[in-house]
């Protein structure tokens, strides 16, 4: 599939089922950046986790499913994830290995610009 570039960039994590913004942006604002290599980043709360990702086509419409691992305050954590392109909006779930699922809404992160 050739729509990988539409995923990348950093996406704000906005919305989750289970914690809300202010949780998930206590040590830094939660994200999910996505390269071009297929891998990424997922960081919310105190999770720093490094992501290997595909792009799909679920339910007809441009998507990613990715497995991460990384630490959750020291702990290894691990798991897998999905997310739907919706408009300019990421939707998806995220499921960590013998712990938590919940959804999630992330927003793409506009870039700026600085005129010298």
């Amino acid at each position: 599939m050739t729509t990988t570039n539409i995923f990348l960039g950093n996406w704000r994590i906005v919305e989750t089922e289970l914690w809300d913004l202010d949780a998930l942006d206590v040590f830094t604002p939660a994200r999910l950046s996505l390269s071009a290599k297929h891998e990424g980043q997922l960081a919310f709360i105190a999770v720093e986790a490094q992501l290997d990702y595909r792009v799909v086509v679920r339910d007809g419409l441009p998507a990613i499913e990715f497995s991460f691992e990384g630490f959750d305050e020291g702990d290894q954590v691990m798991g897998r994830g999905w997310a739907v392109l919706e408009g300019e909006r990421l939707r998806g779930r995220l499921f960590f290995h013998h712990g938590d699922d919940s959804s999630f809404v992330a927003e793409r992160e506009q870039t700026r610009h600085v005129k010298e």
